[in-house]
């Protein structure tokens, strides 16, 4: 078994095609199957049905291929460390964030962030909570960008900010700006984003602490699948939500009439950043950290505010 091997059977893997996987990897078709041949031969397990199209992965294979990734992203992580050794930082880096907070943030940090590391690839891509942590398991993932905590024994968690939630309300308007209680909103028109947006948990759990129950009085269910969505679907059934403090800054100022912050008990999420406990590459995870809490903390309410409750 050699690292070649790993490389062409993981290629296969995420292609699912023999000779797709093998332009991928420049080699010949013939060269890649029998490296794969050769190496399910010496472990005495079937990697790839080949009758399917596309090539399917067996159970067994399965198996193998998540121990794979893990052992090819140790020798990644081998080559990290002598590359901070020699004040040299080179290669991929991919960034997992959730919907409900990319729009918003990417464009705060990404073009300083990039600056600081020239020669490093960054890869960002907008993930579910899940999904960042599925990813970062398998270590396809470096790092998560998601709301805290995740409290999972293999993840490091580095909190960024809190961010406070805002009522936005399309039946009030022209009063914009008023504050108001989380005890004094009528849940019964809450609209939710749609399953798998941790948004959506967040929002239900505030509700909690408010003492009120999601007992909608519409006669409709919409789960949006973005924030925009959330906010246009609002707007046209007279619903409320409650909006994350970042996705409300760009708002028009039509929208913002609608918009009510929270006063005494403000809720709020806490934002940080996702490794898995073996990750290396520190300088840069680092410096991530200092560049977006530059680019963040002049535009947040006081961090330190000691009315703003922390549930998530």
């Amino acid at each position: 078994m050699n690292i070649q091997q790993y490389q062409y059977i993981l290629a296969v893997a995420e292609l699912r095609h023999f000779e797709t996987a093998a332009n991928s990897c420049f080699v010949s078709q013939s060269t890649l199957s029998t490296m794969i041949r050769r190496f399910e031969e010496e472990t005495g397990i079937k990697i790839f049905d080949r009758k399917t199209k596309p090539v399917s992965i067996t159970n067994e294979g399965e198996k193998m291929i998540q121990q794979i990734r893990i052992i090819l992203k140790e020798i990644d992580s081998l080559d990290n460390i002598i590359q901070e050794l020699k004040g040299e930082m080179i290669g991929d880096l991919k960034i997992g964030i959730i919907p409900t907070i990319a729009p918003y943030l990417i464009p705060l940090f990404l073009h300083s962030f990039a600056s600081t590391f020239p020669k490093v690839k960054i890869i960002i891509q907008e993930m579910t909570t899940e999904n960042i942590i599925k990813s970062l398991h398998q270590r396809i993932l470096d790092i998560g960008i998601a709301a805290l905590p995740l409290e999972d024994k293999l993840l490091k968690e580095y909190h960024l900010f809190f961010e406070s939630f805002l009522l936005f309300d399309s039946v009030n308007k022209n009063k914009g700006g008023e504050t108001i209680l989380t005890d004094e909103v009528n849940y019964s028109q809450l609209l939710l984003m749609e399953e798998g947006h941790c948004l959506k948990d967040q929002v239900e759990q505030i509700c909690k602490l408010s003492n009120n129950q999601l007992k909608s009085n519409l006669n409709f269910e919409f789960k949006a699948g973005s924030i925009d969505s959330l906010i246009r679907f609002s707007k046209a059934n007279k619903g409320i939500t409650l909006l994350p403090y970042l996705s409300t800054l760009d708002l028009n100022t039509k929208d913002r009439k609608h918009i009510f912050p929270f006063r005494s008990s403000v809720p709020v999420r806490s934002v940080g950043l996702v490794v898995h406990q073996n990750f290396v590459k520190k300088q840069i995870l680092d410096q991530l950290q200092k560049i977006i809490k530059k680019a963040i903390y002049p535009i947040l309410p006081n961090q330190s505010n000691e009315n703003l409750i922390k549930p998530f």
